[in-house]
């Protein structure tokens, strides 16, 4: 990876404690020039996870801008730069994730493909992979756009705080790019228990703008059949109950 190659690396933060964790680990990483922005969210300041990225984007000087939740944390201290090593050589970038789904659907269900681990203890979930997969969105813990792009493409007035990140996949697709997922050593230690109703109401949100050009957009919590009446407003939810469920129940780890 090219020493001259500067990175923005922009999270928002809920809580003091889970960011200070989140710097020591990445202050572990070698080989990777970045910034660090921190968006504070600790008093509430933004509406929506899409106002406050927005707001770092004027003040990022990278190359390319890293999106990530202060609840990741790097497995060894290479894990950030062999990741980002693969991402450089994208020449086709629109968005890549370390998690995410490829647009064909297997009975009406996505597949989530992966490396990283989740939750705490750290399992692994979904479709391992162990080299740089086309995908149609990515997961909103960790993504990476060009600054070119995100200048072209700042994200969108939707409120809330869920699919940012399979918006600007979409966004990308349009825009003749291609998203992927690259295999990556790090843990995601959230429980996935922010998924709510606003999920719901994003998604269709989301279906409503873009369905027109994509008859299925599959996300790590469910698939959005934008022509099919159930598919967009029955399945949804129940699928996002199951998903809720299973992670209580631990039914969903390997």
């Amino acid at each position: 990876m090219q020493e001259n190659v500067l990175f923005s690396i922009i999270t928002i933060v809920n809580k003091e404690k889970v960011y200070q964790d989140f710097k020591k680990s990445l202050k572990e990483q070698e080989g990777v020039n970045y910034e660090l922005i921190k968006i504070a969210n600790d008093n509430n300041q933004f509406d929506s996870a899409r106002t406050a990225y927005n707001s770092a984007l004027e003040k990022a000087k990278g190359d390319y801008l890293i999106f990530i939740h202060p609840d990741m944390r790097f497995l060894d201290k290479n894990s950030l730069q062999d990741a980002l090593a693969q991402v450089v050589e994208l020449k086709d970038l629109g968005v890549a994730g370390v998690a995410g789904c490829p647009d064909k659907v297997h009975h009406h269900k996505s597949t989530l493909v992966t490396s990283i681990v989740h939750d705490n203890p750290p399992h692994h979930f979904g479709k391992l992979i162990d080299k740089v997969t086309e995908v149609q969105t990515v997961d909103e813990c960790f993504f990476v756009m060009k600054r070119s792009f995100c200048k072209k493409h700042p994200f969108s007035s939707i409120q809330g705080w869920h699919m940012y990140a399979v918006e600007q996949c979409l966004i990308a697709l349009l825009d003749g790019k291609k998203n992927y997922v690259i295999p990556a050593r790090m843990w995601h230690y959230s429980t996935g228990n922010s998924e709510n109703w606003q999920y719901i109401q994003t998604g269709r949100e989301i279906a409503r703008r873009y369905g027109k050009y994509f008859p299925t957009i599959s996300t790590t919590i469910t698939t959005w059949e934008n022509q099919n009446w159930i598919g967009l407003f029955i399945i949804p939810p129940l699928k996002l109950a199951k998903h809720n469920l299973w992670r209580k129940l631990g039914i969903n780890k390997k």
